[in-house]
């Protein structure tokens, strides 16, 4: 769930399945005769869970998710390798993994080359972008956040 975008069909079937589960354990609960306060902790455990979902997906599409810099800094040897060999004219072919990100697509520009992941939403995308030199200036539905050097994070909304 750190890649650079959580897919909407992804969250929303884990989300409904969590809200499903504690629902029937609720109703599990208030089925027995006898209701003591340990089990209403217990059945807690499920809208936690659903509430930690929640926060997890509002955040995984963030750069200042943990575990989406871990998996950065880790795979940074090998996305410069990709770029500067795409930049060069010799593209890898995708979809394929670039060290422990999922690219689905590469887009190369005369500036930039850009590692399209997964899907962040229904129709949006996100993925990475490496550009050296001058920091992208403001664009129409895109937003990007600097990440470290030429990396930047890319959120494109459709």
């Amino acid at each position: 769930m750190s890649s650079t975008g959580l897919s909407f069909p992804s969250f929303l079937s884990t989300f409904g399945l969590t809200v499903l589960v504690g629902a029937v354990s609720l109703g599990l609960e208030l089925t027995r005769r006898r209701v003591t306060r340990a089990r209403v902790l217990g059945w807690l455990v499920h809208p936690l869970a659903a509430a930690l979902l929640l926060l997890l997906f509002l955040s995984s599409q963030s750069p200042a998710n943990p575990l989406f810099r871990l998996r950065f800094h880790l795979s940074r040897e090998a996305l410069e390798d990709a770029a500067r060999n795409a930049l060069a004219g010799q593209p890898r072919a995708t979809p394929a993994w670039i060290g422990l990100f999922p690219v689905r697509r590469l887009d190369v520009y005369p500036a930039e080359v850009r590692f399209i992941s997964d899907g962040c939403g229904v129709v949006d995308e996100c993925g990475l972008i490496y550009m050296p030199g001058s920091a992208p200036a403001g664009r129409y539905k895109t937003r990007v956040k600097p990440l470290e050097g030429a990396w930047y994070h890319l959120y494109s909304v459709f």
